[in-house]
């Protein structure tokens, strides 16, 4: 099915000559799982992807970040050279590509130095998007949490420029991550009855998935952390093991900590 769709897209923007997209920008808070989401659409093309962190391309040797970008398009430039449109799709993908593509700031905010390397690397992969032998075959996806500090060239029509907000999951999307990060408790019955999903969702609006993920580790903690006081051992067989259940109360605890947490990163 995807080839049929890919080879009818190909076909559109040969007859009507408008040039094909060449990638998008994902934008949103941490945690919002902008990376996840970009393996996704690696599945979904069935592409395996280069991914790439914005930092590991920086280099203050003069020339060291320009030629590892032209090594990340090297082997799409062969397959275009001897396939031309009929090469396969390259993927490739920037993480935090906001540390590498910056916008340009006033000598006095930054070293000349520090400002040529940034502005060398963003023109290296413009090169590559819509330059003379720019590549026809490469789909390129760069994700950031400051889409106010990329070069705006970048995402200028014709580049990278559809950018797309990844936001914080709502009540539903909280539900989800809920359901997806409690199913192994729920089958292996570890879950007291006294737990009310719904109402740990309503409580844990602006959480994102890792933040979810962690509260649920931390209910786990807390029951094992519990049961070990009330037995006053650290001595417990299998048969005590499968009557361990997490609560109510350990889910209490465990937002307890992570309100403190926030409370104590937000009073500085």
């Amino acid at each position: 099915m995807y080839f049929f769709q890919n080879f009818i897209l190909d076909l559109l923007f040969d007859l009507t000559g408008l040039i094909k997209p060449r990638g998008f920008i994902l934008y949103g808070p941490p945690g919002t799982e902008k990376t996840l989401i970009t393996k996704t659409v690696a599945n979904i093309l069935n592409v395996p992807p280069k991914i790439v962190s914005g930092p590991e391309l920086f280099n203050w040797l003069l020339g060291e970040s320009e030629a590892k970008v032209r090594a990340l398009f090297e082997e799409a430039h062969s397959d275009q050279e001897k396939y031309g449109s009929h090469s396969s799709l390259h993927l490739i993908i920037f993480d935090e590509i906001d540390a590498i593509c910056k916008k340009k700031k006033r000598s006095t905010e930054a070293s000349p130095q520090r400002n040529s390397t940034y502005d060398s690397i963003t023109t290296q992969i413009l090169t590559k998007i819509d330059g003379i032998r720019y590549l026809d075959n490469t789909l390129i996806i760069g994700t950031t949490n400051m889409i106010d500090s990329i070069d705006p060239a970048l995402y200028r029509p014709g580049r990278l420029d559809t950018l797309i907000e990844v936001g914080e999951p709502d009540a539903k999307g909280r539900s989800d991550i809920f359901n997806i990060y409690t199913k192994t408790l729920l089958q292996n019955s570890l879950l007291s009855d006294d737990i009310n999903i719904e109402r740990l969702v309503q409580r844990t609006h602006g959480m994102t998935g890792p933040h979810i993920e962690q509260l649920v580790r931390r209910a786990t903690h807390s029951d094992s952390k519990r049961d070990l006081q009330s037995r006053r051992t650290l001595h417990i067989t299998d048969e005590e093991t499968e009557e361990l259940q997490i609560k109510n109360i350990d889910f209490t605890v465990a937002l307890a900590q992570f309100e403190s947490q926030v409370e104590k990163h937000t009073a500085f």
